[in-house]
């Protein structure tokens, strides 16, 4: 037999087909050429967008560009998707072994657009989206990793001259099933009592549990730790902890002291009964459980002022102050994302601030609880989300109540406003978000991540009837955390002047009626006046600092520019770049245009030669404030777009010499009139968070 080399980049497998046969040297590929294909056509420039993640109910496309790969033109090759490898793998078997129905297309490249490159290479159903995973010993995974290939030569290898989407530890592609559908594993549910131990009160020492049924045969999974809100149960979880568990977690819904001082006991409510949970383990549901709680992937959850309590809680642990937690059985390490769904902010920015945890927050457009409104600071969801400093998102439901989040029917609603999607529709919106996102930071789960920055209207769970039904309006934004991985050329926290970004660059602007401010309603209403220029904006409270700026446009073509400054202007070292903001509400030009508000964005290199990139070419844009009685919050989103999309079809801008990034708006360039907010200009290389499997 012969044996490969154990050096970096072998497989460390055994070899018996090769000739040397003491220690192999790694094989080479050749000269291959790694780069994205797997993608959908868009009906507009950039005419193409690649991406990671795929239902498996949609087709799948390829698309190269010839301005970009001149070398194809005239060419006839075959595509081939074939199963996931490393890039030690292919080059130990550069084999190519189709998966799809009918094996590798031949296509033809000719022309010199992308346009007349792109083929669909799969359709709908076509491929399996089952992932099985060892540590629970079945196909508990999201999303099937493929690699697609443009085999150039024909011969049916990996080698020389060819095109692959992966080669690397990431997929080309990852094909998804159904994320609202229940997972395969049977799930077992417990109810018990902890006593007051960890500081918790007798009144609230019940823990409810919920864990795939055959536990014992599986390794360490995470833990989902729910923490309720004032006047509800820890029993009303159920549709949150069977889904999670059925795919492979463990979640603990507990009682939670939420009445005392507005709820500032639900926090260490939150942190006790996760000690408790760990500390009394051999007892719960008989020991069963013991050996297998990755105490190092936890995920807090928590509605209402259980919202506020885990932030609050992970402030608790992670600062020493007054109000200092320390843990007994975990770290603020082991926190591995705060998920705050509809929560209250009684205590502030000193206190009810996630600051570098992983945070994600829910919004419920008509929750007549936590209601949003102008009148209330407390009752406004958007402080906390803005407070947290790591990886964060933020996913408003338009269309849900307060009580939907929750599972128990007769303890109501509390919804106003439109079409509703009560909680049927609501618990599709969370739990199709949920698997993906908990799966993202506490696998790193590649593909989850997809869910939650694209543009809903485009890409969200099959199940969910955006698109046929009108109520089903869902608004995200996602802003990348990691340490020297993303880099701001504005994000209006300092150089306050309207004329200079917070980076140092000059700002310009055509667009009528700016202000630069807090980002905060100014009274007690949500109808719109011209003295209160942030109106509907609620991401800052009374205490809070974050910035942005407000401007419009009316039925005349003008623009906003950032100029960027030297050492931001070499754009090929980034992934994306995004923006955030929001339509105003209740303005008369949001009004006017009643739905998605869009624009263009515009690269300026150092030659003058320029791209444009229309925000809703990839389904989606600045949507409308939910229209419920007096109005509503503006609802932040972040667009994010691939900064290679602006070379297609041979723009010619330099990517390594971008001077100014400009906001087209107007008739010519997208919506004919709009008032919006900005709020962040960033670039971003799409690091993943630590963490995970």
């Amino acid at each position: 037999t012969c044996a490969v080399t154990t050096e970096a980049g072998c497989d460390g497998l055994w070899h018996p087909e090769w000739e040397d046969c003491t220690v192999a040297d790694c094989p080479e590929l050749g000269a291959v050429t790694a780069v994205e294909l797997a993608g959908n056509s868009l009906t507009v420039y950039p005419y193409f967008e690649y991406v990671r993640a795929f239902h498996q109910n949609a087709p799948i496309e390829l698309a190269l560009d010839p301005t970009l790969h001149a070398e194809i033109v005239g060419h006839t090759a075959d595509v081939y998707i074939v199963e996931k490898r490393t890039a030690a793998q292919w080059a130990a078997d550069p084999t190519l072994i189709d998966v799809t129905v009918g094996g590798p297309m031949a296509v033809t490249f000719s022309g010199n657009t992308v346009q007349a490159n792109t083929f669909q290479i799969t359709g709908p159903g076509e491929l399996n989206a089952a992932v099985f995973q060892a540590h629970t010993g079945a196909n508990t995974g999201l999303g099937h990793g493929y690699d697609m290939i443009v085999d150039m030569n024909r011969n049916g290898n990996l080698d020389d001259g060819d095109y692959i989407d992966g080669l690397s530890n990431e997929a080309g592609l990852y094909v998804c099933h159904d994320t609202t559908t229940p997972g395969p594993l049977e799930v077992t549910e417990t109810t018990y009592n902890v006593g007051t131990i960890f500081g918790i009160p007798a009144s609230v020492a019940g823990q409810k549990l919920y864990y795939p049924t055959n536990i014992a045969t599986m390794g360490k999974l995470p833990l989902v730790v729910i923490s309720h809100g004032n006047g509800h149960n820890y029993q009303w979880y159920d549709h949150i902890g069977n889904h999670m568990a059925s795919y492979g977690f463990i979640v603990m819904s507990h009682g939670n002291n939420t009445g005392p001082s507005s709820g500032l006991y639900a926090s260490l409510t939150t942190c006790g009964h996760t000690d408790a949970f760990f500390d009394l383990l051999p007892t719960i549901a008989g020991g069963t459980l013991v050996g297998h709680v990755d105490s190092h992937r936890i995920i807090w959850c928590g509605h209402s002022r259980g919202g506020e309590g885990v932030a609050f809680a992970y402030h608790r642990i992670s600062v020493t102050d007054s109000y200092h937690y320390s843990p007994t059985y975990y770290s603020a390490d082991d926190i591995v994302l705060v998920d705050s769904m509809l929560p209250v902010d009684f205590f502030g920015p000193s206190r009810s601030n996630p600051g570098p945890a992983n945070f994600h927050l829910w919004t419920a457009s008509g929750d007549a609880d936590v209601h949003g409104g102008a009148t209330s600071d407390i009752a406004q969801t958007f402080h906390i989300h803005e407070r947290a400093t790591n990886f964060r998102s933020s996913t408003v439901v338009q269309g849900a109540g307060h009580g939907w989040f929750h599972d128990e029917d007769t303890a109501g609603a509390y919804f106003t406003g439109p079409c509703p999607i009560y909680r049927a529709g609501t618990h599709l919106v969370q739990l199709g978000l949920m698997l993906p996102m908990y799966k993202h930071y506490a696998e790193g789960n590649i593909p989850g991540q997809d869910y939650l920055w694209r543009q809903y209207e485009a890409f969200h769970p099959p199940a969910v009837p955006v698109g046929t039904d009108p109520c089903y309006v869902v608004s995200q934004e996602y802003r990348n955390g990691a340490a020297g991985g993303v880099a701001f050329i504005d994000d209006y926290e300092t150089q306050p002047a309207a004329d200079t970004s917070s980076s140092g660059g000059a700002v310009t602007y055509t667009v009528t009626n700016l202000t630069e401010g807090r980002l905060d309603d100014a009274d007690s209403t949500f109808t719109w006046s011209s003295g209160d220029p942030f109106n509907g904006a609620t991401q800052d409270g009374a205490s809070d600092t974050g910035r942005g700026v407000v401007f419009d446009w009316n039925d005349t073509d003008r623009y906003y520019e950032w100029a960027v400054v030297t050492g931001l202007r070499n754009f090929s070292a980034w992934k994306y770049v995004g923006v955030r903001g929001a339509q105003g509400t209740q303005h008369p030009y949001a009004l006017e245009t009643d739905g998605l508000l869009t624009f263009t964005v515009t690269l300026y290199d150092g030659a003058g030669n320029t791209s444009s990139i229309n925000i809703g070419a990839y389904g989606g844009g600045f949507g409308m404030p939910y229209e419920r009685s007096s109005g509503w919050h503006n609802e932040m989103r972040r667009i994010r777009i691939r900064i290679t999309d602006f070379l297609a079809n041979g723009s010619n801008i330099d990517l390594t010499d971008i001077a100014a990034v400009r906001l087209n708006v107007g008739p010519s360039w997208g919506t004919r009139q709009g008032r919006i907010v900005i709020d962040e200009l960033m670039l971003d290389n799409d690091l993943p968070p630590a963490g995970g499997l």
